[in-house]
């Protein structure tokens, strides 16, 4: 049975998080006494928490988390109508996201994997390696009609 990993950095986000921490940085050199500290933390949080999607398909199932496996999810593979490669909009952002179509978890980049479930639902997860998430769902998907 074919496995399948991948995990994409949040690039664009990790480089907002930065900008606005350096932006943040120095404005707190012209007011000394404001308590920045608190942002710092919070934005450390969510890099650490948002720093990274991975995909996998395995054991019949498809799995996704953020970062340490922050929003650990699962499906099974048999749950599955279609996946397909599609771009999402720029306006459609980052993270957890509920996008017109369904459900969009992403980090970075506007390429994602659309997959129908068999009761209509539409989740999308953003990768960069879309082509190869899609061929290991359908091989997954036959290996799970041959059983």
């Amino acid at each position: 049975m074919m496995h399948y990993k991948n995990t994409q950095l949040a690039k664009a986000m990790l480089a907002i998080i930065g900008i606005v921490s350096l932006l943040l940085l120095l404005a707190s050199f012209s007011k000394p006494n404001e308590p920045t500290g608190y942002i710092f933390i919070l934005f450390a949080i969510i890099a650490i928490l948002f720093s990274s999607l991975t995909i996998s398909v395995e054991n019949g199932k498809i799995l996704w988390f953020f970062g340490p496996r922050f929003w650990n999810k699962s499906l099974e593979i048999s749950q599955i109508e279609s996946a397909r490669v599609i771009e999402t909009k720029w306006y459609n952002g980052l993270g957890i996201r509920l996008i017109s179509t369904g459900w969009l978890y992403n980090v970075s980049g506007l390429t994602a994997v659309e997959l129908k479930l068999k009761d209509g639902t539409i989740i999308s997860l953003g990768t960069d390696d879309a082509d190869n998430l899609v061929q290991a769902i359908n091989a997954a998907k036959q290996h799970a009609a041959a059983e």
